[in-house]
């Protein structure tokens, strides 16, 4: 046996337990232009908001084109359970608004398997009549209703750098081929590449 192997290690004392409780989970939003609806686009985990929002700028804001993100924690979202068809929004109950309740934000899901859209807001004094009246006014066509308290929202700034500047678009599907050709291009003739693509039709570039 080597020497660097028969060396007896010594270690530290064990970590202290940890005391900040750990990580959250967190669902995240992104706009893909301005003025466009919200779209769920998965969820992560952080110590804070301040942190998940800046890991959803890196990491969704890397999977495709967006101009906003949203990003709110797990525990503040109110929904109806999934229906297997449209639910009846008569099933809601429509009260009257107050500028002293506070607004929730809608997302709805149009079909089972579908994201969540930013559809609207509501106002109410609390989470079941947010929910009630967000299934009577958006329920309409829809197979899930979901409510979030506005100021529990974190949101990126207008004009905040989210897509990154430089080209990254040999990670996307659609961006992947153009690099391919691109190679190929440098080092065979385009006759040669267009009869390579004839004989692999199925996975061309």
């Amino acid at each position: 046996m080597s020497k660097i192997r028969q060396r007896d290690f010594t270690f530290a004392d064990e970590l202290p337990p940890r005391t900040d409780g750990g990580t959250r989970s967190y669902v995240v939003y992104t706009a893909r232009k301005d003025g466009a609806p919200h779209r769920y686009a998965g969820y992560l985990n952080a110590p804070d908001i301040a942190l998940a929002t800046e890991y959803a700028c890196e990491h969704y804001g890397q999977d495709e084109a967006c101009t906003g993100i949203w990003v709110h924690l797990a525990d503040d979202l109110t929904e109806t359970p999934c229906a297997e068809e449209s639910i009846d929004p008569g099933t809601g109950c429509d009260g009257e608004d107050s500028d002293s309740d506070s607004e929730w934000v809608v997302f709805t899901q149009k079909r089972r398997g579908d994201i969540h859209i930013e559809t609207g807001t509501v106002r109410a004094p609390d989470s079941a009549a947010a929910l009630s009246r967000a299934v009577s006014r958006h329920g309409a066509g829809t197979v899930q209703v979901r409510v979030v308290p506005m100021e529990r929202i974190e949101s990126t700034e207008p004009g905040q750098l989210i897509w990154r500047t430089h080209d990254q678009s040999y990670r996307l599907a659609r961006g992947y081929s153009k690099s391919v050709r691109a190679k190929w291009a440098a080092v065979r003739k385009n006759e040669d590449i267009e009869e390579y693509r004839k004989d692999d039709i199925e996975n061309h570039f």
